[in-house]
């Protein structure tokens, strides 16, 4: 027969509009699966864009990193790059928050073991750049601290311990969110993704270091009633030798990319080793989110598109498998005409061509129909939470003005999502070629 490209492709359009209902099926049961995935994730890449520009807004575009390294002298595994000194292992650090356009804001230092009570402290300038303080509230005997503002509970647990400290006073708030996720009230098909995005856990009370000294004396006559209630340390100098206080780096980023860049490669650096070793003691370093939880905004996300990655894979799985059943069927009751096509000189090649372009035309209708539907279902998506999730986004991320919501984003996924619907076409035909032998298409007309 020696069947031309455009024959096949005549004789492949005409099996779609000689079986219109058989074709209609096969294009919306593989667009209706692919078209759920493909809106989630146009909503996905939506409000990606809207939590970020969201949660960027609690602290005017800035992103801010605890770093630095953590004491783990305990652990012994793994592979530790000897340091001179403290000294030296935070200018390592310091080099490496510029390298990525960051800047070393000021610092935070923990007190855990050497107090009894957990203590942290900020020196003021850190405090003056992310908190809103009424510095007139501090009498000349106090020493001021802030808390989060999701935790700002004058009841709480926390600030019943800080109240009660005759030598504290809470003069403000820092940034942060509220518990739990942004989801919405009721059973809203939102809430799957939004389910899985999380704020701030309960973030500590910070006392802020104004440099006059109150918060030395604070801290040192803390140790001394330490020492005096153990009697297991003759000293607070042996004290804090032996649980020497943690000090961190809190660095500021103008620039998002750049912060998640840092938290994700820093490790990774050879110029900034994962552990130390400084004498005995071992030091691992230490990168989290601050002031907001930003940064792990990033990892919440891209655990939701692994997640729609996998359910992608689910379903191409599935409408390969509808796809054979349906073309295997469909095959069968083509028997006669497929005999046709060898009585009139067509090879075995020819006719995988003609049935193989027919599956790829019905793709291609089901790749523009579920692009179809996936639009129509974040539009009514979209305009029946758009304003709830911006009152919503307002509240968790504490924001003085509502945020601008947009629930259509775009990504490579989109062409993934179309790839794996033209994978139907060859899958399908591989999996049923058997069915085109003359020996299956004889005995199919038997049958008959």
């Amino acid at each position: 027969m020696g069947l031309k490209f455009s024959d096949a492709l005549r004789l492949s359009w005409s099996n779609i509009v000689q079986h219109k209902k058989r074709s209609v099926a096969i294009i919306l049961t593989i667009s209706m699966l692919f078209g759920i995935i493909m809106a989630f994730n146009f909503m996905l890449q939506g409000l990606r864009g809207t939590i970020l520009n969201a949660a960027l807004q609690t602290n005017d575009g800035k992103v801010y990193l605890q770093t630095g390294y953590q004491n783990i002298s305990e652990i012994n595994e793994g592979d530790f790059r000897p340091v001179k000194d403290l000294g030296t292992a935070q200018e390592m650090v310091r080099e490496e928050v510029a390298r990525y356009d960051g800047r070393i804001l000021g610092t935070m230092t923990l007190y855990q073991h050497q107090l009894g009570n957990t203590r942290w402290v900020v020196n003021k300038e850190l405090a003056d750049a992310v908190a809103d303080m009424d510095l007139e509230k501090t009498l000349e005997d106090k020493i001021p601290y802030i808390v989060s503002r999701s935790s700002d509970d004058e009841n709480g647990t926390y600030e019943v311990l800080y109240r009660d400290d005759k030598a504290l006073a809470r003069i403000g708030t820092y940034p942060a969110t509220e518990l739990g996720s942004p989801t919405l009230p009721g059973m809203n098909l939102m809430n799957l993704l939004l389910g899985m995005v999380y704020g701030s856990g309960e973030a500590p009370r910070l006392i802020v270091d104004d440099g006059t000294g109150k918060v030395e004396k604070y801290i040192r006559e803390m140790a001394e009633a330490k020492v005096k209630q153990d009697g297991y340390y003759e000293s607070v100098e042996q004290l804090l030798e032996a649980w020497p206080p943690e000090t961190y780096f809190i660095a500021e980023f103008d620039d998002y990319d750049d912060a998640v860049n840092y938290y994700s490669n820093s490790r990774l650096d050879k110029n900034l080793p994962a552990k130390i070793q400084i004498g005995k003691k071992k030091y691992e370093l230490l990168n989290m989110d601050i002031f907001g939880r930003i940064m792990y905004l990033e990892l919440d996300f891209n655990n939701l598109q692994f997640m729609l990655t996998a359910i992608e894979v689910l379903f191409i799985i599935i409408a390969v498998l509808i796809a054979v059943f349906t073309f295997a069927h469909l095959i069968d009751n083509d028997a006669a005409t497929v005999a046709l096509y060898r009585s009139m000189g067509a090879s075995t090649g020819d006719i995988y061509a003609i049935y193989f372009l027919y599956l790829v035309e019905l793709c291609l209708l089901a790749v523009l129909s579920c692009v179809l539907i996936a639009f129509m279902i974040v539009g009514m998506m979209w305009l029946g939470n758009a304003e709830a999730l911006a009152e919503r986004l307002k509240g968790f991320y504490m924001l003085k003005d509502l945020p601008k919501v947009n629930l259509f984003g775009f990504n490579n996924m989109l062409f993934g999502i179309a790839g794996s619907i033209m994978l139907v076409a060859p899958l399908s035909l591989l999996l049923t070629m058997r069915r085109f032998s003359a020996k299956h298409i004889a005995k199919k007309l038997k049958e008959d």
